[in-house]
């Protein structure tokens, strides 16, 4: 009786995957995502990348569906990267923490953004909150390039 020992059966194991072209995706493609119409410095912008849509748009800590990038806001356009990156099909929101509280303040009773926000593939403000399917863009190759624009509610 033939028997193989642990590493002769991962060796076997290693040499199969190999020779049925099974390969990891790539980690090098890279998102440019520049946010036009930040109102003001203060505060942060928070940048959410969405790999799936359980919890979209709404970025929170702990997601492993989620990777995210604070940067400081600047008056105008912020611009930041996402790297390595596989390629596929993604999400981005963002948000003005004008407060820097670590919370997008919402309106008491209607529950929308009340500092700014932004969804890929959304230049005007959607009547409601958009499915992750709606602002997915893919990814494909060295660099993509994403503008989202920061919507801001009217001032009341």
């Amino acid at each position: 009786m033939f028997r193989l020992t642990s590493l002769q059966a991962l060796t076997c194991l290693a040499a199969a995957t190999l020779s049925c072209g099974f390969t990891t995706p790539a980690l090098s493609a890279e998102i440019h995502v520049s946010v036009t119409g930040v109102r003001s410095a203060d505060g942060i912008v928070l940048a959410c990348l969405w790999m799936s849509g359980w919890g979209f748009p709404s970025c929170e800590d702990g997601r492993s569906n989620v990777r995210q990038i604070k940067v400081p806001a600047q008056q105008g356009t912020v611009s930041f990267t996402f790297e390595a990156v596989p390629d596929g099909s993604y999400a981005i929101s963002v948000g003005h923490d004008q407060n820097n509280d670590g919370v997008l303040e919402r309106h008491k009773y209607l529950k929308y953004p009340i500092e700014g926000a932004g969804i890929s593939n959304y230049a005007v403000p959607p009547r409601f909150i958009p499915l992750h399917h709606e602002a997915t863009f893919d990814v494909k190759g060295p660099v993509t390039e994403i503008q989202i624009p920061m919507l801001y509610p009217p001032d009341e």
